[in-house]
C-alpha cells in the first residue's frame, strides 16, 4: 500500500483538514475507502495508521483525518470540540471520497473509536449520507450530566467549563485543562487507567499535548446524538465493545447493538485501548473488522 499526505479544504474557508490516503496497490481501483477519525482528545497519530495499514493490505483504501483545531489541521480554538463541526468534517472527507476516481462512490464506509465512535453512531443513520457500512469500536453512546456533587473536583471542572464558554463567546483565550488524568485530579477522563491508554497509542510525547479546552465537561454530555437515531441505521454496522472499558462501558454499547437490527458486535475481554496494535485485544478487534469487511465488500 502507499501512504499520501493530503489537504481536504473543510466547510471554513481557509481551513484544511490534514489527512493521510492510504491506498491499496496490489487490487485495482477503485477501492472501497473508510473514512477514520479518532476519539476525544486524539488525533491521528494515536494508532490510526495501524488499522489503516492493516485494512489498506486487504484492499481497502483509508482516509485517515484531523479535525478542524485539531492535530496537523487548520483552525483555532485549538484543541476545541464542537460535536457537530466534527461530524461537519467527517462529511466534508466522505463527499471528497466520493469525488475522487481512485475509491467507489458506493463504497464508502466511516469508522471511529470512542467518542469518534459516536460521530458514526449519528451519521450512519443519516439517510442522505447514505454511507455503505459503519464502524463503531468502543462508541461513546451519550450520556446524561452527572448529578451535582458538592466536591472540589466537580466545582472546578463545571466552573472552568463555564469559564470557556464565556471565553469562547467573547473571543478571549480557552480555558484548558488536561485530557487525561490521574482519578480524581481536574482533567476530561480521569478513570482508572485511562493514563495508561493513552500512552499506549503515544510514540512520542510531541503526538499527544494533553490539553482541551475545559467546556467540554458540558460539550460532552450534551452529544447525546448517537441514541436518538439508531432505528434510522438501514446499513451493516460493526460495533466493538470491551468488557472491561472504564470510558465507555460495555453495557450501553451492547444496548445499542440490539437496537440495531443491522449490528454486528464483536467483544473482547480488555479495557478501552486494548483494541491497538502492541495491545491485548489488537489481534481480535482487527480481525473481526477485517472479516465484517471482506462479509460486505469482498475485493
Amino acid at each position: 500500500m502507499a501512504q499520501t499526505p493530503i489537504s481536504i479544504p473543510s466547510l471554513t474557508p481557509g481551513w484544511n483538514l490534514d489527512a493521510w490516503s492510504f491506498t491499496p496497490t496490489e487490487t485495482p481501483a477503485p477501492h472501497p475507502v473508510i473514512v477514520m477519525a479518532n476519539g476525544l482528545g486524539c488525533t491521528k497519530l494515536l494508532g490510526l495508521a495501524a488499522y489503516a495499514e492493516e485494512f489498506a493490505a486487504a484492499g481497502y483504501a483509508c482516509l485517515v483525518f484531523d479535525y478542524r483545531r485539531w492535530g496537523t489541521s487548520d483552525g483555532t480554538r485549538r484543541n476545541s470540540v464542537y460535536v457537530s463541526e466534527q461530524q461537519d468534517d467527517y462529511r466534508t472527507v466522505i463527499k471528497y471520497a466520493r469525488q475522487q476516481p481512485q475509491y467507489d462512490p458506493q463504497r464508502v464506509i466511516i469508522w471511529g473509536f470512542s467518542f469518534s465512535g459516536g460521530h458514526v453512531l449519528s451519521l450512519a443513520s443519516e439517510p442522505s449520507l447514505n454511507v455503505a457500512a459503519s464502524m463503531a469500536q468502543n462508541p461513546f453512546c451519550g450520556r446524561q450530566f452527572p448529578p451535582f456533587q458538592f466536591n472540589r473536583r466537580y466545582i472546578t471542572l463545571f466552573t472552568l467549563g463555564l469559564l470557556d464558554f464565556i471565553a469562547d463567546f467573547l473571543h478571549l483565550p480557552p480555558v484548558y485543562i488536561r485530557t487525561v488524568a490521574p482519578p480524581g485530579q481536574i482533567a476530561a477522563l480521569t478513570a482508572p487507567g485511562a493514563e495508561a491508554g493513552f500512552a499506549s497509542v503515544t510514540q512520542r510525547p510531541s503526538d499527544f499535548p494533553n490539553e482541551i479546552t475545559a467546556s467540554i465537561f458540558f460539550r460532552a454530555p450534551l452529544h447525546n446524538q448517537p441514541r436518538r437515531a439508531l432505528h434510522l441505521i438501514q446499513r451493516p454496522i460493526l460495533l466493538t465493545a470491551t468488557k472491561g472499558d472504564r470510558i465507555c462501558p460495555h453495557g450501553p454499547v451492547v444496548e445499542t447493538s440490539r437496537a440495531v437490527p443491522t449490528a454486528e458486535l464483536v467483544e473482547v475481554a480488555g479495557d478501552h485501548f486494548d483494541i491497538f496494535k502492541g495491545n491485548a485485544d489488537w489481534e481480535q478487534a482487527v480481525g473481526a473488522q477485517l472479516a465484517f469487511l471482506r462479509n460486505h465488500f469482498p475485493v
